[in-house]
C-alpha cells in the first residue's frame, strides 16, 4: 500500500489492538485483505481461550471500535469483525500519492540482476509447450526493473553437443523446400540429418567426429556450429520480438570452449573432496548429497578428458557472477535435478548459486504436446491464430491490424501469466480473448475506457477535492489502488508474476463498477472522480506494462 495510507491504517490497527487488549481480550490476529472493509479482527483464537462464541466477541468488539474517529463501521461476519475506515478523510491525500511516479515502486538499494530465460536449443522454431519460459522470464525482468533493480536478460545458446553438430551437418548436406521464416526451413534440414544419424552409420560417424572436434576446441568446428546456430536464431529472434520477449544478450556455449574457460572449471572440480575418477572420466560423488540412483555420479569430463554440457553450464554461471549480484534462471520443471546438481558443483568451487524459477508446461485442448505423437504446435502459429481471431472480433476501427496484434499477443501473455508458474494448464484461445472474462482484453478495455473519459474531460486536471460523501464503489476502487505497492512487493519477493494479472483483473473490475455507479463529468465530485480515473489508468498501464502488454488508448 501507499506508505502514508499504510502508516495511517497501521496506526488505526495499532490503536484498535490496544483498545481490544484494554478491554480484557487477548491479542487478535488481523486480516488485511478481508472480503468486506479495510481489515478484519479474527475472533476465533479469543473464543477458544475465553470459551465464548466468536460472533458474540466480534459484536462486542465492534461496538467498542466504532468510537474511533477514523472508523465508519465495525460489523461481525461469522466471527470476523470487519472494520471500515473513513476514506473521506484520507482520499485526497491518497490521490496525490498515487499520482507520484514512485508510487508502487520499491525503496531499495538496486541490485544488478541477470535473468536467463528461454535458452531453447537452436534446432527449430519455438513450440507452444514451452511458451511460458520467455513470457515469464521477460515479465519477471520487467517486474524487477519496475521495482528499482538493474535487470538484464540473457539467452544461453546451446551451440555445442550432438544437436548442434546435427544441425550443422543438416545445413551443409541437405536442401529442401524453403519457407518464408528461416527457422521453419532449417528445422527440415535438422530433421533430415537426425534421420540419417539414426539410420546411416557414415553420417553418425561424421557427426560424432564433429562433436569431438567441438569439445576439444577446434576453431573451425566451433565456428561451424556457432554459425549454424546463428542462422536458426535469426528466425527464433523474430518470434521473440513478435512476443515482446527478446533477450538483451545472447551468450554462446561454444565461446566457453573457445576461450578455455571450461578447462579452468575442470581443474577446479578435480580439487573437490567429492571428486573421483572412473576409467579416465572424472565425476563428483554425490552419494551423501541426497541424490538418488545413477545421478550420484555427476560426471564433468568424458573418459577422453573433454567436457560435457554440465561442465560448460558451470563455467557459464561463473561468468554470470563476475558481472551480476544475482542470477535467476527460468527453467521447466524437467530441469529440477539438473539445477540441483549444478548448485552442488558451484558450491564445490566456491561460486554463488543462482536462484531458479520452475514452471510447468502448457497444454492445448488436444492434450499434452509430444514430438513423437505429432502434436507439436509452434508458437508462431498460435500467435498468428490469436491475432487473426482478435481481428475478426474487432469492428471497423482505425489501426485495426495494429490493435488486433496488441490484443492477440497481450491475450496470449496474460493467459499464461495469470496461472501460477508451478501449475500446469491448458491454453484456450477463445478464453484468452474473452472480453468479459479474466483476460487481457478485459483489462485493456478498462484502460481504454479511462483514456476516453480523460479525453472527453478536455481540461487540465483540477485538485482532487471532495464535495460530497464517497460512494461505495469509489471506496472499493480506492482500496484496490492502495494495494498495488503491496502486490508488487509480494510479487518481487516471491518471484510470483501471477499476482500482477490477478490484480489487473480486480482493478479493471472495480474501475468498471465505479464507471457504472459514479458519473464523472458534470458531477458534484467531478474534480475528485476525474483524478480517480487518472490514477486507475496510471496503475492499469503500469500493471499491463509489467506483463509486456501494450495498453491501448482506444479500443
Amino acid at each position: 500500500m501507499s506508505q502514508r495510507v499504510v502508516d495511517k491504517i497501521d496506526g488505526i490497527v495499532h490503536d484498535i489492538s490496544n483498545l481490544v487488549k484494554s478491554k480484557g481480550f487477548p491479542e487478535l490476529p488481523v486480516d488485511r485483505n478481508p472480503p468486506f472493509g479495510d481489515f478484519a479482527l479474527i475472533c476465533f483464537p479469543a473464543a477458544k481461550s475465553l470459551k465464548r462464541n466468536p460472533n458474540d466477541i466480534s459484536e462486542e468488539i465492534g461496538k467498542e471500535i466504532q468510537e474511533n474517529d477514523w472508523i465508519i463501521s465495525a460489523k461481525n461476519e461469522n466471527g470476523y469483525c470487519n472494520v471500515s475506515i473513513d476514506w473521506n478523510k484520507i482520499c485526497v491525500d491518497f490521490i496525490d500519492e498515487i499520482s507520484k511516479s514512485n508510487y508502487g515502486k520499491g525503496d531499495i538499494e538496486p541490485k544488478n540482476i541477470l535473468i536467463e530465460h528461454t535458452s531453447a536449443n537452436p534446432t527449430g522454431p519455438f513450440h507452444m509447450g514451452r511458451a511460458r519460459n520467455p513470457i515469464i522470464g521477460d515479465s519477471i525482468a520487467r517486474l524487477l526493473g519496475y521495482y528499482g533493480h538493474n535487470v538484464s536478460t540473457e539467452y544461453y545458446v546451446n551451440d555445442t553437443g550432438r544437436q548442434a553438430a546435427t544441425l550443422a551437418h543438416g545445413i551443409a548436406e541437405y536442401r529442401e523446400g524453403e519457407e518464408k521464416k528461416i527457422d521453419h526451413a532449417l528445422v527440415e534440414y535438422y530433421r533430415s540429418a537426425s534421420d540419417s544419424l539414426k539410420n546411416d552409420e557414415s553420417v553418425r560417424n561424421q557427426i560424432y567426429e564433429k562433436m569431438e572436434l567441438i569439445e576439444s576446441g577446434n576453431k573451425e568446428a566451433l565456428n561451424e556450429v556457432k554459425t549454424a546456430a546463428e542462422k536458426m536464431l535469426e528466425g527464433m529472434k523474430v518470434s521473440l520480438r513478435e512476443l515482446g520477449a527478446e533477450a538483451d544478450n545472447y551468450y554462446h556455449e561454444s565461446d566457453l570452449i573457445a576461450t578455455g574457460k571450461v578447462n579452468i572449471v575442470i581443474d577446479q572440480l578435480k580439487k573437490s573432496d567429492l571428486c573421483s575418477e572412473e576409467k579416465g572420466a572424472y565425476y563428483l560423488d554425490l552419494e551423501k548429497e541426497n541424490i538418488a540412483g545413477r545421478n550420484q555420479k555427476f560426471f564433468f569430463t568424458r573418459d577422453n578428458g573433454l567436457s560435457l554440457y554440465t561442465t560448460r553450464d558451470i563455467a557459464y554461471h561463473i561468468e554470470k557472477f563476475k558481472k551480476y549480484d544475482r542470477a535467476l534462471n527460468i527453467l521447466g520443471e524437467d530441469h529440477k535435478l539438473q539445477s540441483k546438481l549444478l548448485g552442488i558443483a558451484l558450491r564445490e568451487i566456491n561460486c554463488k548459486i543462482p536462484e531458479t524459477l520452475f514452471y510447468s508446461f502448457v497444454n492445448l485442448p488436444g492434450g499434452k504436446m509430444s514430438t513423437r505423437a505429432g502434436r507439436v504446435v509452434y508458437l508462431d502459429d498460435i500467435m498468428q491464430q490469436i491475432t487473426d481471431l482478435a481481428m475478426q472480433k474487432l469492428g471497423e476501427i482505425e489501426d485495426k491490424e495494429k490493435l488486433a496484434k496488441q490484443i492477440g499477443i497481450g491475450a496470449l501473455r496474460y493467459n499464461i501469466l495469470k496461472v501460477q508458474a508451478e501449475k500446469g494448464f491448458t491454453f484456450n484461445i477463445e478464453e484468452a480473448l474473452n472480453l468479459q472474462g479474466d483476460s487481457a482484453p478485459f483489462a485493456m478495455y478498462s484502460h481504454a475506457r479511462a483514456a476516453s473519459i480523460l479525453r472527453n474531460f478536455e481540461k487540465k486536471l483540477p485538485k482532487p477535492d471532495v464535495e460530497s460523501e464517497l460512494e461505495e464503489s469509489e471506496i472499493r476502487l480506492l482500496r484496490t489502488l492502495s494495494k498495488w505497492p503491496e502486490i508488487v512487493r509480494k510479487s518481487v519477493e516471491n518471484l510470483a508474476i501471477h499476482y500482477i494479472p490477478n490484480y489487473a483483473h480486480t482493478l479493471a473490475s472495480d474501475f468498471n463498477q465505479f464507471y457504472r455507479d459514479c458519473p464523472v463529468l458534470g458531477d458534484q465530485n467531478e474534480g475528485f472522480r476525474i483524478n480517480l480515473v487518472m490514477c486507475s489508468k496510471k496503475i492499469l498501464n503500469e500493471n499491463l506494462s509489467i506483463l509486456g502488454i501494450e495498453a491501448p488508448e482506444r479500443m
